[in-house]
């Protein structure tokens, strides 16, 4: 009983986060976001580590167009990816990913609690495959029967 009470538990917690960073992400695809605003402001905050400063000015500033884009699909990519259930594993650490960049960059919102949502995910990989299209998706594998020959089931 417990164990499906922490399976509905997960699978709440992935969909509400896959919801949110969902809707960030089309946020910013659709409302004029733009990484060229953030490059001074990260360079003159005086919270973010010097080595993320470097990235923003030397590699971030140089490529603005690329991170435009990249930044909110790859929000929309992790919050399909929860929300579905396909590749839930990967979008979880990819969420603590864009979510660690966010408190690098000293964006402090929401985005501890879904640093820590996605982290309770990234904790519970087999209870993600349980209730996934994944596993609804998975490939049948190669098993003996009792005769000691092969089939798939």
């Amino acid at each position: 009983m417990l164990k499906l009470f922490w399976k509905v538990v997960v699978l709440l917690i992935r969909l509400g986060s896959g919801i949110v960073i969902l809707k960030q992400g089309f946020e910013k695809l659709t409302g004029g976001f733009a990484v060229d605003g953030l490059v001074p402001v990260i360079q003159s905050n005086q919270d973010s580590p010097d080595w993320y400063k470097f990235f923003f000015s030397h590699v971030v500033a140089h490529q603005l167009e690329l991170f435009h884009w990249m930044i909110p699909l790859g929000e929309i990519a992790i919050g399909l990816g929860l929300i579905l259930g396909i590749l839930s594993y990967s979008a979880s650490f990819f969420g603590v990913f864009v979510m660690l960049n966010y408190l690098l960059a000293d964006m402090i919102f929401t985005y501890p609690l879904q640093l820590f949502f996605f982290i309770i995910l990234l904790m519970n990989k087999e209870t993600l495959q349980t209730l996934s299209l994944s596993h609804f998706f998975k490939k049948s594998q190669l098993r003996t029967d009792k005769d000691g020959t092969y089939t798939n089931r």
